[in-house]
């Protein structure tokens, strides 16, 4: 089974400066190299029926109107802090309850930057299932790992 297939897009359409990638229920997530809003690294947009949010690791967020801004949770720390990502494990292990950045977010943040890349690589759009983790393109496919080297396996 997949990591999580309502958490995942279904599609990813290159552009030239980066992908857009569309959930199921048509939100979508822009990634471009370039034209950020000074909000760091590792930004992200998203878009949806009544509007975008986009941030990144400076922990800031802008929002395209003032109806999602009043949405806005406030964090006590700022971006991807290195403390507060050891204070969050150190109490995941203490509560046994989910880090924030448990291996399941974690491998579906990295499959989804990785599948973007395909896409954008091969310069075509890419239909994902997030339940098998493939796409419907058979080169895509190959270029989800790489070959293993002797005496390696899995």
């Amino acid at each position: 089974a997949g990591t999580g297939d309502s958490q995942m897009p279904v599609l990813y359409e290159p552009t030239p400066s980066g992908c857009v990638c569309t959930y199921a229920n048509g939100l979508k997530l822009v990634m471009r190299d370039q034209g950020w809003m000074g909000l760091g690294t590792c930004s992200a947009r998203y878009e949806g029926e009544d509007g975008w949010v986009e941030t990144g690791d400076t922990g800031r967020l802008e929002f395209s109107s003032g109806a999602l801004r009043g949405e806005q949770k406030q964090f006590s720390e700022v971006g991807t802090s290195a403390v507060s990502h050891v204070k969050n494990f150190v109490e995941s292990v203490k509560t046994r309850k989910l880090a924030h950045s448990n291996a399941e977010v974690v491998a579906m943040s990295h499959i989804i930057c990785h599948a973007a890349y395909i896409a954008w690589q091969l310069g075509r759009p890419l239909k994902f299932d997030p339940v098998k983790v493939e796409f419907d393109d058979a080169e895509a496919n190959r270029m989800r790992s790489r070959a293993l080297r002797d005496p390696w396996r899995i």
